[in-house]
């Protein structure tokens, strides 16, 4: 059963809400192109990539260029609109950047023989991203290894503060003790 035109303007208004929406939310947006020149990724590749995302907190949506690029237009996100040729799906992620892109970069790793999706580029904080990029950015480590080694850092300088201080103390000690020993 056909759409009529009221219904088909009124659905890609829907989609295009749900875009711009997206956009909004995300840290990052990754855009592939999940057909590639070989064979594209099956129902259940893009099940499988799904899966990854949602654990980093993203989604893997395929949207239609002409639609995804009204929106980015309409955002004042430039950059991106050359992007939008070919089959396009985006990988939003809401949580960790890295963590997205990390999914994506190891989705891409274990399928050598046939490594779909392609990344076309990225967008996260108001850059644009090439796909060089986005391999630099999951290759840093996991946003609470990075905290954690804030942390040590923080906490290193007054803990070796400590120690020079408690020295002093420690060889007096230390001394103290030798000659007891000597003199018993």
């Amino acid at each position: 059963m056909a759409l009529t035109h009221k219904q088909a303007m009124a659905r890609k208004g829907q989609m295009i809400d749900e875009i711009r929406d997206k956009f909004k939310k995300a840290k990052i947006a990754i855009l592939t192109d999940y057909r590639g020149a070989a064979n594209g990724l099956t129902v259940k590749e893009i099940s499988q990539l799904r899966a990854k995302l949602r654990e980093q907190k993203g989604e893997f949506k395929i949207v239609k260029n002409t639609l995804a690029r009204k929106v980015t237009n309409e955002l004042g996100i430039k950059g991106l609109e050359k992007h939008f040729e070919n089959p396009t799906a985006i990988a939003f992620g809401y949580a960790d950047p890295v963590g997205v892109a990390k999914a994506v970069n190891d989705f891409l790793k274990e399928r050598k023989q046939n490594p779909v999706p392609v990344v076309k580029a990225g967008y996260m904080d108001g850059q644009v991203l090439d796909p060089r990029g986005l391999q630099a950015l999951a290759a840093l480590p996991p946003r609470e290894v990075i905290f954690q080694q804030l942390l040590g850092l923080i906490i290193a300088a007054p803990t070796q503060l400590v120690r020079l201080l408690n020295e002093p103390g420690r060889r007096m000690a230390f001394i103290a003790r030798q000659i007891s020993e000597k003199s018993e």
